[in-house]
C-alpha cells in the first residue's frame, strides 16, 4: 500500500489517507479520482481496520459501479473475504434492496419501462394532450413524471417541458392510480419510496445506519435531491461520507440533479474536509489549456484550474464546413486521413449535442464504408410522425393510388375531411382522393379542398426531393400547421422545425424522389442489420455518442459537430444564464474526453442562411494555440491534416 500512495500525488494521497467524517473531493477530468475512491477503500480496510461489510460505495450507473467492482478486486493488497465483502452499487439497485427486504417489494412489482411507455402514451391520447403518436413527446413526459419524483419530497412542481402545469396534474394523476390500483412501482419509486421507509421507521433506519458506517459516492454532481436525502439519513450521526465530483461536470438537471449540492457540500457539512484533485493525466497540454479558457466564463462554480501533466501536443483543430452536408464529407475525410496516418477506428469519437445528429452522420458512413458503433439510441428521422407526413407527400405524388400515404395527410394541414368520409371512400379501386369527392357526402368547400391538394401533387411531380419539401413546408402550407398544431397542443416547436430541417440537408443527398425513398428503405435495413453487431463496445469502430454521453470516457480523438448557436447551447437554453451555464459544463465534457486531437466543427450555413458559431467556440479560441480551417475540399484535405498531425502520434 505504501508503495502504492508513493506514486499518487498529493492531493490523491490527502484524499485516499481521508478516515473519519465528511470530506468532498472536487475532481477535474482525468485526475484519477476512481483510483482515490479505489485506494481509500483499501485504506479503511487495512490501516483503519474498517470492517468491508459497513462499507458502501455508490454511482449512478450499473456498467460504472461493476467496473468499479472489479478494479477493486484487482487489488492485490486485500483478501479475498475482504474485496467480496465491500457493497458496490447505484442508487436505486440498493435503495431497491432496502425496500425489497424492509417493505416486501419484489421485481415483479415493477412496471416494466416498455410497459410504463405504454402507460402514459395511452394516458396522453385518453387525456387528448399532446401528440400520443410522437414517440419524442412521450418520453418528454416520462422525463418531466422523473423530475417531478427525483425533486421528492418537495411537493412543488416545477413548469415541465412538455405541457402545462394543469396537465401534467392530470397526467399524473391517472399515472399514479393506474399504479396504486394495479400494485405497481416504477424506477423512481425506488428512491421516494425508499425515503418514506427510512424516514417513518426509525428501528429500521438504525439497521440501515450499522449496516453501512462509510459511504462513498463517485459523480457526487449528478445526485438529486431524493437522492440526497436519503443518504444524509443514513449517514447520520457519523457523517462519514466521502463524496467525489466535478462541478465543472454537472450535466443532468433534466434528470432532476442538482450542482449545487456539490457546491454548497461545505455549507451542509461545516466540517467538512475539501480535497482538489486538479491534475489532468488524460489530455494533452492544448486541449486542457483550451478547456479551461472555455469553463472559466460559468459563474456557478468551485474556483480551480486543470494542470495537464502531458506537456505540449497539437493544436485543436477548427472546422467550418460549408453547411452540414459538407460537415459529412469533411468528417468521412479526416477519419480516412487518420486511419492513413496510423489511428484505429475505435481511437476516433464523434460527439454532437443531440441524437438527431446521427442520421446524417451514420448515412455518410453507409455511403462510406466507415464502421462504427453508436453508445445512444440510434436516431432514425425517417421514423418520426414529421418525418412520415413529408414522405407519405413525395410518395402519393408518385403513386396517387397509395391510400396509405393518402389517409396519413389528407388533414395535414387541416383539409376537414372527417374519418366517416374516409371510411366510406376507402374500399374502392380509384385513388382516394376522386373516391372521397365521390363517395365521401363532402360539402362543396371539402371538395375544392381535395382539389387544390391534386393541383399541389402534380406540382410535386415535376420538383426533385429537396424542391418538393420546400413546397410542402410553405406554399402547401405544412410549416403553418405545424405552429398551429404545437400553440394548440402548448408545446415547443423546436424539435419539430429541427426535424424538418434536418430532412432539408438529407433530401440535398438524394433528389430524385425514387431514389430518396429507396435510400430510406436501405437506410432502416442497416439499422436493423447493425442492431444485432453494432453493440460490442470493443470492435473497431468509430464511436457515435452525445456530449451527455462521453461523460467518463475517453479517446484518442475527438470531433465535435455542429458547434453551431442552437444546437449548442441548445435552443431551449437560451433564455437563461442558469441554462447556458449548463450547456457549457456539456462542451467542457465533450472536448476533455480527447486524449491527442480535437476537432471542432462548426458549418457556416444552412440553406444559404448563414449560422452562428457557438459563443463556446469563441470563448475556447486563443490565437497563439488553435488552427482554423475553412471550407476545405475533399481532394485537399490529407495536405491540410497534415499541417496539424504527426503519424503514428
Amino acid at each position: 500500500m505504501r508503495q502504492i500512495l508513493k506514486k499518487t500525488n498529493r492531493e490523491q494521497s490527502l484524499a485516499i489517507r481521508h478516515n473519519k467524517g465528511p470530506c468532498m473531493v472536487y475532481a477535474g477530468p482525468g485526475s484519477g479520482k476512481t483510483t482515490v475512491i479505489i485506494l481509500r477503500i483499501c485504506h479503511l480496510i487495512k490501516h483503519h481496520k474498517v470492517d468491508p461489510n459497513k462499507i458502501l460505495v455508490l454511482t449512478f450507473a450499473k456498467y460504472a459501479a461493476e467496473e468499479m467492482k472489479i478494479r477493486f478486486q484487482r487489488e492485490k493488497d486485500l483478501s479475498y473475504q475482504e474485496k467480496v465483502a465491500v457493497n458496490f452499487g447505484t442508487f436505486h439497485s440498493i435503495f431497491f434492496q432496502i425496500i425489497r427486504k424492509y417493505d416486501s417489494y419484489g421485481l415483479g412489482d415493477l412496471l416494466k419501462e416498455r410497459d410504463r411507455y405504454l402507460l402514459v402514451k395511452n394516458v396522453v391520447k385518453t387525456l387528448g394532450i399532446g401528440n400520443y403518436e410522437d414517440d419524442d413527446y412521450i418520453r418528454e413526459v416520462l422525463l418531466d413524471l422523473s423530475i417531478y419524483k427525483n425533486n421528492f419530497p418537495e411537493k412543488t412542481i416545477s413548469q415541465p417541458q412538455s405541457m402545462s402545469i394543469d396537465e401534467f396534474q392530470k397526467i399524473l394523476h391517472y399515472y399514479e392510480g393506474y399504479k396504486e390500483e394495479h400494485k405497481k412501482i416504477d424506477f423512481d419509486d425506488m428512491l421516494t419510496k425508499c425515503y418514506l421507509l427510512l424516514k417513518n421507521n426509525p428501528t429500521i433506519l438504525k439497521q440501515i445506519r450499522q449496516s453501512f458506517q462509510y459511504i462513498l459516492i463517485d459523480e457526487f454532481q449528478d445526485i438529486n435531491n431524493v437522492q440526497f436525502e436519503i443518504i444524509k439519513l443514513i449517514a447520520k450521526p457519523l457523517d462519514n461520507l466521502f463524496v467525489v465530483g466535478d462541478d465543472d461536470q454537472s450535466i443532468y438537471s433534466f434528470r432532476g440533479s442538482k450542482p449545487h449540492f456539490i457546491l454548497d457540500f461545505h455549507r451542509i457539512y461545516p466540517k467538512v474536509k475539501r480535497i482538489i484533485l486538479n491534475r489532468n493525466y488524460r489530455s494533452q497540454e492544448k486541449i486542457i489549456s483550451t478547456a479551461n479558457l472555455l469553463i472559466k466564463n460559468n459563474k456557478l462554480r468551485i474556483e480551480k484550474e486543470v494542470i495537464a501533466t502531458i506537456r505540449d501536443g497539437r493544436d485543436v483543430v477548427y472546422l467550418n464546413p460549408k453547411d452540414k452536408g459538407d460537415e459529412k464529407n469533411l468528417t468521412v475525410s479526416i477519419i480516412n486521413e487518420l486511419i492513413d496516418m496510423g489511428y484505429s477506428y475505435k481511437d476516433i469519437a464523434i460527439i454532437y449535442r443531440t441524437n438527431l445528429t446521427t442520421s446524417a452522420i451514420i448515412d455518410s458512413f453507409l455511403d462510406n464504408g466507415i464502421p462504427y458503433v453508436a453508445r445512444d439510441h440510434i436516431y432514425n428521422i425517417y421514423e418520426h410522425w414529421v418525418s412520415k407526413d413529408i414522405i407519405a407527400y413525395i410518395k402519393l405524388a408518385n403513386n396517387l393510388m397509395d391510400k396509405e400515404s393518402t389517409r396519413r395527410i389528407i388533414n395535414r394541414p387541416t383539409r376537414y375531411i372527417t374519418k366517416k368520409a374516409i371510411q366510406l371512400s376507402t374500399n374502392n379501386n380509384t385513388d382516394l382522393m376522386s373516391s372521397l369527392k365521390i363517395n365521401g357526402n363532402l360539402a362543396p368547400y371539402q371538395i375544392k379542398n381535395i382539389e387544390k391538394l391534386e393541383k399541389d401533387l402534380e406540382i410535386l411531380q415535376n420538383l426533385n426531393t429537396h424542391k418538393m419539401l420546400e413546397y410542402i413546408r410553405e406554399d402547401m402550407g405544412y410549416d403553418k400547421y405545424l405552429k398551429n398544431y404545437c400553440v394548440e397542443k402548448n408545446i415547443d416547436d423546436t424539435k419539430l422545425f429541427d426535424i424538418l430541417d434536418e430532412l432539408g440537408g438529407l433530401t440535398k443527398a438524394n433528389l430524385q424522389p425514387k431514389n430518396f425513398i429507396q435510400h430510406i428503405n436501405e437506410f432502416k435495413d442497416a439499422l436493423v442489420i447493425n442492431k444485432g453487431i453494432n453493440n460490442n463496445m470493443d470492435d473497431n469502430k468509430v464511436e457515435l455518442l452525445t456530449m451527455h454521453s462521453a461523460k467518463g470516457l475517453e479517446y484518442k480523438v475527438v470531433i465535435i459537430l455542429s458547434a453551431i448557436e442552437g444546437d449548442i447551447p441548445h435552443n431551449k437554453s437560451m433564455d437563461n444564464e442558469k441554462s447556458i451555464e449548463e450547456e457549457r459544463r456539456l462542451f467542457y465534457v465533450a472536448i476533455t474526453r480527447a486524449q491527442e486531437l480535437l476537432y471542432v466543427s462548426s458549418p457556416l450555413y444552412k440553406d444559404n442562411k448563414e449560422l452562428q458559431t457557438s459563443r463556446f467556440v469563441k470563448e475556447m479560441k486563443n490565437t497563439n494555440s488553435t488552427k482554423k480551417i475553412l471550407n476545405i475540399k475533399k481532394e485537399k484535405i490529407k495536405n491540410t491534416l497534415k499541417n496539424f498531425i504527426i503519424k503514428g502520434q
